[in-house]
């Protein structure tokens, strides 16, 4: 007969003690209670990026317009910008050779050309979003350029803001880093980056456009990528760390804006007028070199979010 021990009232059964596995299995759930609540602390700072751009981009204009156009002290110092450096004729040339590329054709063909590699790759939305940047921008441009009023200090009255060239080419250099694979990204951003750099300061040597033309069409371009990122797809951070690949990507866009800048003065690029110039010149060419590199690993960040792997 096999004798049991009653329970005696009031008295507490006796407790288990914890073993070494419970200490370990608690610490596992632990640390992955801390990874989940890390991840998503993560989607959500990498899911703010998109909106962040659109308004960034949008203060961009607004500041051009309001603080540079619209006043006198604005539009003194955007013109003394514009006149600040010069180029010799044989690279002027060159230059002008590259502005030559901008026509209807060229961003049809290129944005087809995004929007097909999307889609080859499986990724409608990509697609779609790649299509949305490149046509919202350049129409939002020209809509702008023709609708923004200037005053007339003495400084010209025929309004150029945004600047259409450098709108259509760092669109369809965003459209590309959205639509590349990753691995391809940083590369992108590199020659992305370069591409703005060169085509904001091109317009300028060429007295096409002022500096504040230049950075309006950064901002326009910026908005309309937030837009396009909203379009992409969800945020799934994945096995990425999204702030490792913004300084990669704001690397690569440094440093073709750099060589952007070394090309230009290996090409004979000079202070034009006034000695002060070289500060002025100087100083305006690192403000586009680095509104570039920034848009671009801004963008680039955004689609890494989206085509990477979930973690397993």
């Amino acid at each position: 007969m096999t004798m049991t021990r009653d329970a005696i009232p009031g008295e507490r059964p006796p407790s288990r003690r914890n073993g070494p596995g419970d200490s370990v299995g608690d610490a596992d759930r632990a640390a992955r209670e801390g990874g989940r609540q890390a991840g998503r602390s993560e989607v959500r700072r990498v899911g703010a990026l998109a909106p962040t751009l659109v308004g960034l981009g949008a203060a961009c204009v607004v500041v051009a317009v309001v603080g540079v156009v619209w006043t006198h002290l604005g539009q003194r110092a955007d013109e003394r910008s514009r006149w600040s450096i010069a180029l010799p004729d044989e690279t002027r040339a060159a230059v002008m050779d590259w502005l030559d590329l901008v026509s209807v054709p060229f961003v049809a063909v290129g944005m087809i050309a995004a929007v097909v590699l999307a889609l080859v790759q499986g990724r409608v939305r990509r697609a779609a979003a790649a299509g949305l940047l490149v046509a919202g921008a350049n129409v939002t441009t020209q809509v702008l350029k023709a609708g923004i009023p200037r005053p007339f200090y003495g400084i010209g009255s025929d309004n150029s803001l945004p600047s259409g060239h450098t709108t259509v080419l760092v669109s369809l250099s965003l459209a590309a880093i959205l639509v590349l694979p990753r691995p391809l990204r940083a590369p992108a951003v590199f020659l992305a980056s370069a591409v703005g750099t060169f085509t904001g300061a091109a317009v300028v040597v060429e007295r096409w456009h002022r500096p504040s033309d230049v950075v309006a069409a950064f901002g326009v371009c910026g908005l309309w990528a937030g837009l396009a990122l909203l379009v992409a797809g969800a945020v799934h951070v994945g096995r990425v760390r999204p702030a490792r690949r913004f300084w990669l990507h704001l690397a690569c866009g440094l440093v073709g804006a750099a060589v952007v800048g070394a090309l230009l003065v290996a090409g004979g690029l000079v202070a034009h007028g006034e000695t002060t110039n070289v500060l002025v010149g100087g100083v305006m060419l690192t403000v586009l070199g680095l509104s570039s590199a920034l848009l671009c690993a801004l963008v680039a960040v955004g689609a890494d979010s989206r085509d990477a792997p979930r973690a397993g």
